[in-house]
């Protein structure tokens, strides 16, 4: 299956589960906000030292939520999206946006947080949104259920698409591992009745049990 360059998404295991994304209701343009203030007020949560620590130097939290547990050991897990802090500068220059790094710090017994995992591909970048931003301009991020959850890139202004990514928590490799990629266009709604927005397109990537691949190694398929 192949997939338009980092422009789409899902309505994956949370849609189907009933957690519909705020970006397929809304049906109407999101107000393009600066990152910095956009950083500022989704990592409104404040983070655990343990958890701070770690964290690269100078870089900007960009997302971060208190997960639940994803691992199924009754502590409490988060996730976290960083970014670059001049990260809007590539709007003055011809250089792509920069990476933004994604972590899972997992509870621990002494309630400290431990680095389980890091991927620097799963959460697109700032210029990969057309007129608005896949992650500071989208409501939540993140979706979570049990051991799943899920990254949330999408937009919902100049066009409407979804672009999410599952992973799960596997006992037995004690680990996360790709479960799907769902990635949806969506178009105005022109009749009188029904929803604002309706489905344009979808197209879906699930996870091959017998080559699973861990949340740190799966990269976007081109």
């Amino acid at each position: 299956m192949k997939f338009l360059p980092r422009r789409h998404v899902l309505t994956s295991f949370f849609i189907r589960k009933g957690l519909r994304s705020p970006l397929i209701q809304a049906g109407v343009a999101l107000i393009a906000t600066a990152v910095a203030g956009a950083a500022s007020a989704q990592s409104a949560t404040a983070l655990p030292v343990s958890i701070t620590k770690q964290l690269p130097r100078g870089m900007t939290v960009l997302a971060a939520e208190k997960a639940g547990d994803l691992d199924g050991d009754g502590k409490t897990d988060y996730l976290i999206i960083l970014a670059q802090p001049r990260e809007a500068d590539y709007r003055q220059t011809e250089k792509p946006a920069p990476a933004r790094p994604m972590f899972i710090f997992l509870g621990q017994a002494d309630g400290s947080f431990k680095l389980q995992s890091r991927n620097d591909e799963v959460v697109f970048r700032a210029d990969q949104g057309g007129q608005c931003d896949p992650i500071t301009d989208n409501d939540a991020p993140f979706a979570t259920k049990g051991r799943y959850f899920t990254v949330q890139n999408g937009v919902s202004c100049g066009s409407h698409w979804t672009d999410y990514i599952t992973f799960r928590y596997d006992a037995k490799l004690r680990d996360f591992i790709f479960s799907s990629r769902i990635s949806e266009t969506w178009k105005l709604n022109d009749k009188p009745k029904g929803d604002a927005l309706v489905k344009e397109s979808q197209q879906v990537e699930r996870a091959n049990p017998k080559d699973p691949i861990s949340f740190a190694n799966y990269k976007i398929m081109p």
